[in-house]
């Protein structure tokens, strides 16, 4: 095992009553919803809305992503940067995201000669969410993908499927931290109403 450190009234279609008909009920059950608490994971982005309660893609846009080393670590990020900031980067965060990524690879298949037809590729991302007011982390998890790709005779082929691993293992950890972390903001509590003055 390894270790490393992308003009004719034509008849309405069967069905289009029903289809209009749902689509009225879910329009007038929306406020019903809203009553009870309910908010879309991805709402409308509005640079005003940040802090508890606001859409997960504006809390999104207010993280700052801690660079990471190593080229691996650098595509992790851009990534996320693409994933996270809709409305460019944030001029004052309100979280900082510092992510741990390590990487193994394992030989797979052994022929007689002991050499290796596939390999297994792990990553691994252990992350935390801090918020930037206090200092100190509000989530804490890790994520992980496994590849498989092929070793071929020709070492140029191999290394362009290590990189197509690379890239796809990659994605699937932006993808995760992304869905994470935007159910993790859509389950804060909403904030509380200030309390009336007495009069």
């Amino acid at each position: 095992m390894r270790t490393v450190r992308h003009g004719v009234r034509r008849a309405a279609p069967r069905g289009t009553g029903s289809r209009l008909a749902a689509a009225g009920l879910l329009v007038l059950a929306l406020p019903a919803l809203a009553a009870c608490g309910f908010k879309p994971v991805y709402g409308a982005r509005s640079a005003s809305a940040v802090g508890s309660g606001a859409p997960a893609s504006v809390q999104l846009n207010q993280v700052f992503i801690d660079p990471l080393p190593d080229r691996s670590g650098q595509v992790l990020r851009n990534k996320l940067i693409d994933r996270f900031y809709h409305e460019g980067r944030p001029s004052d965060p309100a979280y900082r995201l510092a992510i741990q990524l390590a990487a193994q690879e394992e030989d797979l298949g052994i022929r007689q000669d002991a050499t290796a037809t596939r390999a297994r590729l792990r990553l691994v991302a252990s992350y935390e969410l801090i918020d930037n007011r206090t200092g100190q982390p509000v989530y804490r998890t890790f994520s992980r993908a496994i590849i498989s790709y092929n070793l071929l005779e020709a070492q140029y082929a191999t290394l362009v499927a290590q990189q197509d691993a690379y890239d796809r293992g990659l994605t699937q950890l932006a993808d995760e931290i992304q869905t994470r972390l935007a159910l993790f903001f859509a389950r804060e509590p909403e904030p509380a109403p200030a309390a009336a003055s007495p009069g």
